[in-house]
């Protein structure tokens, strides 16, 4: 196994070392100069995808309710329009003195849509933990650091250089996923800051003293729990002399590198250089809900869950909280990119089945989209269901294609008991902020991370570990029976709670907008 692992002793100590002297300080370029904008004038530069975008909706909505002083401005895909503005109207209705965000389109050239462009299936991110998973990694993450093409990148780069040069802001506000904002912010001189769904130990590992990334602290994708126990320490220092030297080598990013060069783009972003000790940075991690790291790198802000809730689940669904008002509720929501296999449906129902035989007082929403074909072409009918027929009968048990809902709003109802989710930094997160005990299904990268932590600090389980990303019908048995019963049960939704409760005292959106409105206050006059 060693000499798989490692290729021989003195290469392995050769890469270690040439990867450590090279990344444990990375930094981006400092902007020597910063042009002052407009005063009170904040510009959003994000994706649209839910997992990356809702924590600067909901920091964008915080600055229009609370910090009215502040003119909001910003700058997405097309698909963005509606989400905007549910979040100006609802703004307005709770403050007779806020404004509307003013919107600023960009190509349609979305991240997701970049992914399609250059032949990327969705379906293919999906990996086991660990060294199993380690080789689909290494093949999408270049990818998924950036997937426009050099020719999309610098349509976006002038747009958004064009939007930048129009608004005039104070402080522009980036996605880590949207290189092309980032490299026209960094070239127009301008301040910013970046938010980001993830916690510090996803996004700072390289800042660790001792190497500690490579010993102490898991890789992101691996499951390994924090600290690197003994038994997995060879696993974690393989994933990431593999993982690290993939970036390396990523040659989609490598030949959009030399396009951008060829345009006049001295430093464009890469994977290892977003962000220098002079770019303020929030991330949603909350004290003791997260990996705790050694360093937090100077200007890192820990804010707490950004959620994004704009009504209540009665306001946007009176129907369907009146049936959650019924019983507790566990909530299955794989989220809305999850495709529901035969076999991962047929063992879900069977699970489902039998959890609410054995408990009487609880019910079943599912959220439920089947996959269309599997890798033969084909699909799969009906049958999976008989187990479940007399379920949704007598209405224990609701199956839904979409939710005509925010989910956060259904977890604050305190009508949900367990929130089943994929691992997504943003369910995790509002799972967290609402005090709801977590069953995590992980189905690739940060998901892992999530599973892990659910699991380490008490306020959920990692369902079928052994077996990820698929499950058996005894695994995910159990991982319902040990969230909804017994002692395991009971410690898990107290500490679920007392995370809830910390959360609330001060919300993350509250706290990175009120940070962001005084970034916001240092331009030239208006």
């Amino acid at each position: 196994m060693l000499r798989h692992l490692f290729l021989g002793g003195s290469v392995t100590i050769a890469v270690l070392a040439l990867i450590v002297s090279q990344w444990t300080s990375p930094s981006a370029p400092r902007i020597e100069t910063i042009r002052q904008g407009r005063n009170n004038t904040v510009l959003f530069l994000t994706n649209t995808e839910h997992g990356l975008s809702n924590v600067f909706l909901a920091t964008a909505y915080t600055l229009l309710e609370r910090h009215t002083e502040v003119e909001v401005h910003y700058a997405s895909f097309p698909s963005m329009t509606r989400r905007l503005e549910r979040i100006s109207r609802r703004a307005q209705q709770k403050s007779r003195s806020a404004r509307r965000v003013i919107y600023h389109e960009l190509p349609d050239l979305s991240f997701l849509n970049a992914m399609v462009g250059i032949g990327m299936e969705l379906t293919a991110v999906v990996h086991p933990p660990g060294r199993t998973g380690i080789n689909t990694v290494i093949q999408n993450m270049p990818l998924l650091t950036s997937p426009w093409s050099g020719e999309d990148h610098m349509t976006l780069f002038q747009k958004a250089t064009d939007i930048i040069d129009q608004v005039d802001p104070s402080l522009v506000v980036l996605d880590v996923f949207m290189r092309p904002a980032i490299d026209a912010t960094r070239n127009s001189s301008r301040l910013h800051a970046f938010i980001s769904p993830l916690t510090p130990m996803e996004t700072f590992p390289l800042y660790q003293p001792y190497g500690g990334w490579l010993w102490k602290y898991p890789v992101m994708g691996s499951g390994i729990p924090y600290p690197v126990p003994w038994t997995k320490l060879l696993e974690n220092l393989y994933i990431n002399v593999r993982y690290f030297y993939a970036m390396l080598r990523m040659a989609h990013y490598t030949a959009v590198q030399k396009y951008l060069y060829s345009k006049g783009l001295t430093h464009p972003v890469n994977f290892f250089n977003l962000r220098n000790a002079d770019v303020p940075w929030f991330t949603q991690a909350l004290p003791g809900a997260s990996t705790p790291v050694d360093v937090i790198p100077q200007n890192v802000t820990l804010t707490g869950p950004m959620i994004l809730s704009l009504t209540s689940a009665e306001e946007q669904a009176p129907v369907l909280t009146k049936w959650l008002a019924r019983a507790p509720t566990v909530l299955i929501n794989l989220g809305s990119l999850f495709m529901w296999t035969e076999g991962h449906a047929m063992t879900m129902a069977q699970v489902i089945a039998d959890t609410l035989a054995k408990n009487s007082h609880y019910q079943v929403l599912w959220k439920f989209n089947k996959a269309p074909y599997d890798a033969e072409g084909t699909t799969y009918g009906d049958e999976f269901m008989t187990p479940l027929r007399p379920f949704l009968k007598n209405g224990r048990l609701r199956i839904e294609s979409w939710l005509d809902v925010q989910p956060v709003s259904l977890l604050e109802t305190g009508y949900v008991v367990a929130s089943v989710h994929h691992g997504g930094a943003g369910c995790y997160s509002e799972a967290l902020g609402t005090g709801v005990p977590q069953i995590v299904l992980p189905q690739w990268l940060d998901h892992y991370t999530f599973a892990q932590l659910a699991q380490d600090i008490g306020v959920g389980v990692w369902g079928c570990s052994d077996a990820s990303p698929f499950w058996t019908t005894e695994c995910l048995r159990n991982a319902f029976s040990a969230v909804l019963s017994g002692e395991s049960g009971d410690s898990i939704r107290n500490k679920a709670k007392r995370f809830g409760d910390m959360a609330r005292s001060d919300p993350g959106e509250q706290v990175a907008a009120r940070e962001i409105a005084k970034l916001a206050a240092s331009g030239y006059g208006s």
